[in-house]
């Protein structure tokens, strides 16, 4: 019998992606942890449902605007409560507050050590995390035009929970419950300024009777009274966990992120005028 030679045909090489497609994302990359640990932990002090979701809301819309302005890109502050408002939406709308909150804080610690010593509310600290490199990308790689208005703020924060919700991260939140841990366990040590600037939260509120604020000098603004890295060693611990943890971790997670955000966003419907 006569072999015919045939055309052997090789698979083609698979070439990885560049991983210097999210090294512009390390520029920001602690600012975000921090914010994402606090906005988490400031919420978990609180006992009552509306009131963290209004604190936690304010730390990550104060961490949209900072990680914006530091690419460049103007964030109003509406925008910006647009983008922080929680994935499943927010109670403020409705709610109606008494003074009764104030009474409430006294039951904040207990709820905050068991929130934190049992490593909850890691999905919600990678998914802020998340969120954030998400909105960093996006400032400096994809924004053009003017301000981030608040429909375009609506566009990302629904693009950008969809491939949240599509990506695996696993890993990433059990480098969030770990440091949750850490952060429980150090908390002791917090400066007077967390119960001095929840307790001016719980005054606002009781005073304005639970309504959502009108304008900007009625509410908190999303930095105010923060801790900065010289006085935040509780959150420090914490931060520098994670960090050293998605050292380890590699890029590829954010390169799945990064893309399948760049993928839908380069396929959604032109914007009407």
């Amino acid at each position: 019998m006569t072999n015919v030679p045939t055309d052997v045909v090789g698979a083609e090489p698979v070439v990885p992606p560049d991983p210097a497609r999210v090294a512009h994302l390390a520029d920001n990359r602690s600012l975000i942890v921090r914010r994402s640990l606090l906005a988490t932990a400031l919420g978990g002090f609180i006992p009552l449902p509306v009131m963290d979701d209004l604190v936690a809301s304010r730390v990550r819309a104060g961490l949209f605007m900072k990680v914006a302005a530091s690419r460049g890109v103007d964030l109003p502050q509406t925008a910006a409560d647009v983008l922080a408002e929680a994935k499943e939406g927010s109670a403020l709308r409705n709610a109606t507050i008494t003074a009764v909150t104030l009474l409430a804080l006294k039951l904040a610690w207990r709820k905050f050590f068991a929130l934190m010593a049992a490593g909850r509310g890691a999905e919600e600290m990678a998914t802020t995390f998340q969120f954030a490199t998400l909105m960093d990308h996006y400032c400096a790689r994809l924004h053009v035009g003017g301000p981030v208005t608040r429909s375009r703020a609506a566009e990302l924060r629904a693009l950008s929970y969809a491939i949240i919700d599509q990506t695996e991260k696993t890993a990433l939140v059990s480098v969030f419950r770990d440091a949750s841990r850490v952060l429980g366990r150090s908390v002791l040590e917090a400066p007077r300024w967390m119960t001095e600037r929840l307790g001016s939260y719980a005054e606002r509120w009781a005073r304005s009777g639970g309504r959502a604020p009108t304008q900007r000098s009625s509410a908190p603004g999303p930095d105010s009274g923060l801790p900065d890295a010289a006085d935040s060693r509780w959150l420090g611990r914490a931060t520098r966990l994670v960090e050293e943890r998605l050292g380890g971790m590699g890029n590829d997670y954010l390169g799945t992120l990064v893309d399948g955000f760049e993928a839908r966003w380069r396929c959604r419907p032109p914007e009407q005028n």
